[in-house]
């Protein structure tokens, strides 16, 4: 179940729909109006008094979309998801989060409250913490966005970023608001063509792009930096670490991360149990200190020169967690 970071083409993973061929899934879908499953075995319903079901949303416009906190291009459509629910929600327009953690601290309730909170959402959201909902839509993506007509009926679905304009008007259509004149917001669909780097998963759950020199392996081993640094799109680890199945563990003392990527931005998923401070410098460049409070996204690089750069992160915090590495 990979995090989509950004698609190109129009996908579709209804189960209805799963004998097509991929190519033509997403005109089907639109055709044929598929029902939309219920939500199953939601664990909690924040932002909702009493838990919400498909059938009793009949009548409304329905956008559900699966995403997962410390995922960046999830928190990147919430502002645009805000702003559909404050200005279409009088129309008739209910949207709705179904959260499906990808990592385990995901999983756990006030890490998304405060998320929740953090994020300004202020529509419903449902805690798919087992993955009954996400299996039930035959969901396969975060984020995933289905748009359900007043009958219920799936009539759109898009996968990653770079469709709010056009979700934006098939809501006005389906609410039979005015289509003509310009939707949207700049910055709503962000240019992501001049990121080069994919996702970087440091846990054994995924295979590693760390540097063979290296010989990385699974469980506990000790590091140490070689040469000028890793090659692009791989990284290099220093000191004492244990490849856990979602993460690495820093079990010495100190440790480092040397990562080359080809974006402006990286955000790192991380964790220490203790918190602290980790030392970030960016091709050699004067060290900044970013702290480490809760297991989310933190941003380390947040530039403009898209391109290839070095990232040095230095910790004095036996514990830290590395999780995943994403780029913009």
């Amino acid at each position: 179940m990979d995090r989509r970071s950004f698609l190109p083409g129009l996908l579709s993973a209804g189960a209805m729909l799963a004998g097509l061929p991929l190519t033509t899934r997403s005109a089907a879908q639109s055709a044929a109006r598929v029902p939309a499953p219920e939500f199953a075995g939601i664990d909690a319903w924040l932002n909702s008094p009493t838990p919400l079901t498909i059938a009793g949303l009949r009548g409304k416009v329905v956008l559900v979309d699966f995403w997962t906190y410390s995922c960046i291009n999830c928190r990147r459509t919430v502002p645009y998801l805000n702003r559909w629910q404050a200005e279409y929600g009088p129309h008739g327009l209910q949207v709705i989060g179904i959260h499906t953690p990808e990592f385990g601290f995901e999983r756990v309730r006030h890490n998304v409250e405060d998320a929740v909170r953090e994020f300004g959402i202020r529509y419903p959201v449902g805690q798919d913490n087992q993955f009954q909902t996400w299996r039930a839509w035959s969901n396969r993506a975060w984020p995933a966005f289905y748009l359900l007509d007043q009958d219920g009926r799936i009539v759109l679905l898009r996968e990653g970023e770079g469709y709010a304009r056009e979700m934006e008007g098939a809501i006005r259509a389906l609410l039979g608001l005015s289509t003509s004149g310009p939707v949207g917001r700049p910055g709503d669909d962000p240019d992501l063509s001049r990121v080069r780097s994919p996702e970087i998963y440091f846990g054994a759950q995924h295979p590693t792009p760390q540097d063979r020199a290296q010989s990385p392996r699974r469980g506990e081993a000790a590091y140490a930096f070689t040469g000028e640094g890793p090659r692009l799109n791989q990284y290099q680890l220093e000191g004492k670490w244990n490849r856990e199945e979602e993460a690495l563990v820093l079990r010495s003392a100190r440790g480092g991360l040397r990562l080359r990527f080809s974006a402006a931005k990286l955000h790192l998923v991380a964790a220490a149990p203790q918190g602290g401070k980790l030392r970030v410098s960016v091709d050699g460049g004067a060290a900044q200190e970013i702290e480490l409070n809760r297991p989310t996204l933190y941003t380390l690089l947040d530039g403009t020169a898209y391109g290839e750069h070095q990232l040095l992160v230095e910790a004095e915090m036996p514990g830290l967690s590395l999780f995943s590495a994403t780029f913009g």
